[in-house]
């Protein structure tokens, strides 16, 4: 029974969603020290761990799951166009063919993560803003609920505002989807080819573990300036015209009044959230796979 296009999409948006929900109280930290020391307010967190205990003192767990409707919905509609594409453009490209020397398919590999990448973005760059203007806290997580929240956006600024933030948040899925599922893929087969590893969860972890390290130096420049970005006010908002201009605007004020380790606010916790998520998510991916597999096979002895 050929593998219908459609499965990549449902099992990788699902096992994001599962991943999410798990790591998401990390998101709120990695955003909230990502906001810290932004246009001369105080900085309140001096690692992630210390983050971790001042949100839980303050808020609870309803401050450390902050905006977790909004993150999974972020989460099913980039994470399902990213493997969904890329799974669909190899098979039509051919990039999995076993005649391929390993530096050609990841190369092919790359640009194929991009090109997902790029399309996932567009689908999910609403939901990003919503996500983080919840776990911001403060006046942004007034709204009521996500339907008050995107109200709040339709008002200010129509149908762009939902694209707020994207020609920073592009860059950062393109280039974290591109690492991501190339170098994944790579550093499996290595795996599997150099020390004669089997198919099951400690290759997944390892190859993800791996791969997560490389993301997120990659991306969190792009991560960084995407999070200031769009949660910044807009000239439709009230009592403020725009704070930043562009992604580059971002880092050259970034620069100017915090220096270079500004830049890497939130590093820590990105990857502290990232890594542990990766794993997770390509756990989560690859066991959907064999339950589709397991699934199909069983169908297709029940109509033999």
């Amino acid at each position: 029974m050929e593998r219908p296009w459609h499965a990549e999409f449902l099992i990788a948006g699902s096992a994001a969603v599962g991943a999410i929900c798990i790591t998401n109280p990390i998101d709120v930290v990695k955003t909230r020290m990502t906001l810290q020391g932004e246009a001369g307010s105080p900085s309140a967190f001096h690692n992630p761990l210390s983050a971790l205990l001042k949100i839980g003192r303050a808020e609870g767990l309803a401050g450390l799951q902050r905006g977790l409707g909004p993150s999974c919905l972020w989460q099913f509609s980039n994470v399902s166009v990213r493997f969904g594409v890329y799974a669909s453009a190899k098979r039509f490209t051919g990039v999995d063919g076993a005649s391929q020397s390993p530096l050609v398919k990841w190369v092919a590999s790359l640009g194929l993560a991009a090109l997902s990448g790029g399309l996932a973005a567009l689908a999910s760059n609403p939901f990003f803003i919503l996500k983080t203007r919840f776990q911001a806290g403060g006046e942004h997580s007034s709204a009521t609920g996500v339907g008050g929240a995107m109200l709040s956006i339709w008002r200010a600024d129509g149908v762009p505002g939902f694209f707020r933030g994207l020609s920073a948040f592009a860059p950062r899925v393109i280039v974290a989807s591109a690492v991501q599922l190339s170098t994944y893929d790579a550093i499996k087969e290595g795996l599997i080819r150099r020390f004669g590893m089997h198919d099951g969860v400690p290759l997944v972890f390892l190859s993800s573990f791996i791969t997560g390290a490389a993301v997120v130096l990659a991306m969190q420049p792009f991560d960084f300036a995407a999070t200031r970005l769009v949660n910044s006010k807009s000239a439709g908002e009230v009592g403020a015209a725009a704070i930043y201009s562009g992604p580059f605007d971002v880092i050259r004020r970034t620069l100017q009044s915090e220096g270079v380790l500004g830049l890497y606010r939130g590093g820590s916790a990105n990857y502290l959230r990232f890594g542990p998520y990766c794993v997770l998510v390509f756990i989560f991916v690859e066991q959907g796979r064999k339950l589709e597999a397991m699934w199909r096979t069983r169908e297709l002895r029940t109509k033999l």
